[in-house]
């Protein structure tokens, strides 16, 4: 038997949710339909398989389901990946984008040149590790870092902001935080982290708490803060 599929990408989705909007689905759906949901570093994938003989009407209906439940987590209608999903709304927006990672170690840059044509829109990526990185690098005052330490949300302020002040982009991506598997001398639980996304008007701070081993704490990170500044430019 022929089949269509098509496949839905978000993040940061709760699992009850999807699993709610799938049975609302097959409440009318005829048994035409076949779900695969994944779940890896906070990234959802639903697959939705249809049966040769499905309407077009009923198709729509289905995928709306979805596309209405998860509105504020989907980046994708197409199985099209976040980095190629990111890199195409920045040409499309004629942006350039920064980073600079501290736990994240790179990861982030790593997935934004992975994509084909990102140097049209990638301008630089810092991997501002230690504290005096940060602060000879992004201009992080001495008083942020002893006050309230590398992993907190005025660092990944300032962070930000510096990389703003001093970058030729539009957009930048800052990530701070303990991906474990210890903690360090601020004795702040594994897995606390700050995701900031900068523009010329304003800086955005999101705090985190995921968990898992350091793997997954650090990827999980790393798409949730491509996520974030792709959500941020569907609003420039």
């Amino acid at each position: 038997m022929n089949t269509d599929k098509t496949e839905i990408r978000s993040i940061g989705a709760k699992e009850a949710q999807i699993k709610a909007l799938i049975a609302r689905a097959q409440a009318f759906d005829g048994g035409k339909v076949e779900y695969r949901h994944t779940r890896s570093f906070g990234e959802d994938v639903i697959e939705l398989v249809y049966a040769e003989d499905i309407s077009k009407r009923l198709a729509e209906d289905v995928l709306r389901v979805f596309a209405e439940g998860l509105e504020e987590c989907i980046y994708s209608l197409d199985g099209t990946l976040l980095p190629a999903q990111l890199i195409f709304l920045l040409k499309l927006r004629d942006k350039k984008i920064s980073v600079t990672e501290s736990f994240t170690g790179g990861g982030i840059a790593q997935k934004i040149t992975s994509v084909s044509g990102a140097s049209e829109v990638y301008f630089e990526g810092l991997n501002t590790y230690s504290e005096l990185s940060k602060m000879k690098r992004l201009g992080v005052s001495e008083y942020t870092l002893k006050t309230f330490g590398a992993v907190s949300e005025q660092t990944a302020y300032e962070m930000a902001a510096g990389l703003m002040a001093t970058g030729d982009c539009d957009i930048c991506i800052t990530t701070t935080g303990l991906a474990g598997p210890n903690t360090d001398r601020s004795n702040l639980p594994v897995g606390l982290c700050y995701i900031a996304v900068g523009t010329k008007e304003r800086v955005f701070v999101y705090r985190y708490k995921f968990d898992g081993s350091r793997e997954e704490i650090t990827q999980t990170a790393i798409n949730y803060a491509l996520f974030l500044a792709y959500k941020q430019l569907k609003n420039m």
